[in-house]
């Protein structure tokens, strides 16, 4: 490959990954700025004395926000732990490989 197509590759791979990066951060930004308008919410609505509907609404509405950051933020790490056990097993199989123990006579 000429130095020309590795670098066209390289670059639009790391613009790739930065338009990607953008949009995870934004969307945990913005799902942590949900998470403090809701919580408030349902704090204004506790010490109001809303009704039990109201509250159990708004505090199903914050657990839905504090699931959906924790997925977005532990999926990274499962898929990293995923990728490094995959590639353990991938160097444990080749295909010239068939079985590692010697044959006896």
């Amino acid at each position: 490959m000429s130095f020309w197509g590795w670098f066209r590759h390289r670059f639009s791979a790391c613009v790739l990954w930065c338009a990607f990066l953008a949009l995870y951060v934004g969307g945990a930004a913005l799902l942590v700025i949900g998470l403090v308008v809701a919580s408030r919410s349902c704090l204004a609505l506790l010490y109001q004395h809303g009704s039990a509907q109201q509250i159990a609404a708004k505090s199903a509405e914050v657990f839905v926000m504090v699931a959906g950051l924790v997925l977005m933020l532990i999926v990274p790490l499962l898929h990293r732990r995923a990728a490094c056990r995959s590639g353990v097993w991938r160097t444990g199989r080749r295909s010239g490989m068939k079985s590692q123990t010697p044959a006896v006579e």
